[in-house]
């Protein structure tokens, strides 16, 4: 199905690895622009940055930047719209910076170092980029990456991980409302267990443990929650608004 993306410039933080990775595949898979957002490789990035030019005869940027910090941001998006004069969707993928320990014994600033690592990237790149679709009048796409645990707390000491992301599956929905009325729509993603090149490795006993757990026996691979992504993103599903998609194998069942 020819999902109408061609010639679209999308966003991805987090772009060069793991399910950011996908998604750019993905995207660029659909003839769309990428502007790859990474924090740290430079040579890792950049290479595959080429890889999906080569291969998918589309424009990518890999654009070095933390999503955490508004000043980086602000230079990001200068970035983008020097290289592509525009973007029509943006993917909020990367998060980190939790402390997983008791809930007790977290200190303020590791308690605060969670909001900054998960709603703050959030926040800031989609104020920019919403400006940008309201101002010009030309409507646009925001994806959030959440996550099962906002939803079905499994594991203990992550409590700071649990609490910001229920708090984005918030913030994605109140988005989705407020922003609709001026063509910008507005989902979430909850992924489940996904394979990348630095989780879940084959014959690891972590590994074997937990694909026990799950329904399919399976884990996700990073394009399968590009896909979803890229669906969100089509104007073929204008009706997919403030939705939350269950892309987690049945897990949540």
């Amino acid at each position: 199905m020819d999902l109408k993306l061609a010639g679209k410039t999308v966003i991805v933080t987090g772009g060069s690895k793991g399910i950011g990775a996908g998604i750019c595949t993905v995207f660029a898979r659909e003839g769309a622009d990428i502007a790859m957002n990474y924090r740290s490789d430079t040579e890792g990035s950049e290479r595959f940055a080429e890889k999906l030019r080569r291969q998918y005869k589309v424009k990518v940027a890999a654009i070095k930047a933390d999503v955490t910090r508004e000043k980086e941001i602000e230079k990001l998006y200068e970035k983008v719209f020097d290289e592509f004069g525009t973007a029509d969707i943006l993917v909020n993928n990367a998060a980190g910076g939790m402390a997983f320990k008791p809930f007790q014994e977290y200190t303020a600033e590791e308690w605060k170092r969670g909001e900054e690592g998960v709603l703050d990237p959030v926040f800031y790149m989609s104020r920019i980029f919403l400006r940008h679709c309201i101002d010009g009048g030309r409507g646009g796409h925001i994806i959030n990456l959440l996550s099962k645990s906002a939803i079905l707390s499994s594991s203990v000491n992550n409590l700071s991980y649990v609490a910001t992301k229920g708090a984005l599956v918030s913030l994605t929905r109140g988005m989705a409302k407020e922003f609709i009325p001026y063509g910008v729509y507005v989902n979430g993603i909850v992924p489940g267990y996904v394979k990348t090149e630095y989780r879940h490795a084959d014959g690891e006993e972590r590994t074997e443990r937990v694909r026990k757990l799950l329904p399919t026996g399976e884990f996700a691979m990073p394009e399968e929650i590009g896909n979803v992504a890229a669906i969100l993103a089509s104007p073929l599903f204008g009706q997919m608004i403030g939705a939350i998609v269950d892309c987690t194998g049945g897990t949540l069942i």
